[in-house]
């Protein structure tokens, strides 16, 4: 049963992971907008610019890739500078899906935008990559 601080979304990648949440308005793109060595996001695009991801659950509305993004995701993880999940509003992008599969980080499509308007960053969530369903384990708001 969902909860009232609950979302039910879709599962795209298995696992199960919680962290603070950093909420973006933006597309995000794994080849442009981070640097892997140390997870801060450095694409002049992305609302994100300036944050770190890593240890974070990532809550973009799209992500925006190419062929190579799943090689940027890994890389990530090789560094220890990933995001622990990633929520979306649209489905994303299958080289994205790649990357996270090889990297273990569970993603979950279809919410970004209710989850974004309804938290704010640094919120904990725990994401169920499996079913879908993402928690607000600890709900900072007033």
């Amino acid at each position: 049963m969902v909860g009232v601080k609950d979302f039910e979304g879709r599962g795209i990648v298995k696992g199960v992971a919680s962290g603070p949440a950093l909420v973006s308005r933006t597309p995000f793109s794994f080849l442009g907008d981070v640097d892997i060595r140390t997870g801060d996001v450095i694409g002049e695009l992305s609302d994100l610019r300036g944050q770190n991801i890593a240890g974070r659950v990532l809550v973009v509305p799209a992500t925006r890739g190419s062929a190579g993004a799943w090689r940027f995701l890994y890389q990530l993880k090789q560094h220890g500078t990933h995001p622990v999940a990633i929520i979306t509003g649209e489905l994303p992008d299958p080289s994205v899906v790649q990357g996270a599969i090889l990297s273990g980080v569970p993603i979950v499509s279809g919410l970004a935008d209710r989850i974004g308007n309804a938290i704010t960053d640094d919120t904990i969530l725990r994401v169920d990559g499996q079913t879908g369903l993402i928690a607000v384990v600890d709900d900072q708001q007033p």
